[in-house]
């Protein structure tokens, strides 16, 4: 990183920022590889339903990989390279399917669950780095406003 970029940012160690945009990165590329792997086992009205939605979802996480990977190598850092560590890495901490591939409203909930827990970790990043790193803070409040979208939908959806 420049010495410019890295004067703007102030109070709040790089390393640390690169470390957790990576665990967001990781994040992204699980639910690109949740949505595909769903995708493929959806199964009666769900399949009609989610398939778009869940290629949709799957084309957002690796826009929001990108551009926090873009974020990482502005900053210095490297994105974690190896796959087996992406659920380790990720604020998720384990992978998992819904325990229903047919009932839409099991599989809405269970997305819902993930999304509101990125949300909040999201969040409580952009509180640690207000002030102190404003590029990084417009990129997660960016993809924070495209999560509070998304749980909005799926709680509309919910409600239906």
């Amino acid at each position: 990183m420049g010495k410019a970029g890295v004067g703007l940012i102030k109070g709040i160690d790089v390393e640390e920022i690169v470390d957790t945009l990576d665990s967001y990165y990781c994040y992204n590329l699980v639910v690109m590889h949740f949505s595909h792997a769903l995708h493929n086992r959806l199964e009666g009205q769900a399949a009609f339903l989610l398939g778009d939605e869940l290629e949709e979802n799957a084309e957002q996480g690796l826009k929001a990989a990108k551009k926090l990977a873009d974020r990482i190598g502005d900053l210095g850092g490297v994105v974690s390279a190896d796959p087996t560590q992406f659920v380790e890495r990720s604020p998720l901490g384990e992978f998992s399917l819904p325990d229903s591939n047919s009932e839409v409203g099991v599989i809405l909930g269970f997305v819902v669950e993930r999304i509101r827990m990125i949300i909040g970790e999201y969040g409580a990043f952009l509180e640690r780095v207000r002030g102190r790193d404003e590029i990084s803070h417009l990129l997660v409040l960016d993809l924070l406003k495209e999560q509070v979208a998304r749980e909005s939908e799926i709680e509309a959806a919910l409600m239906t």
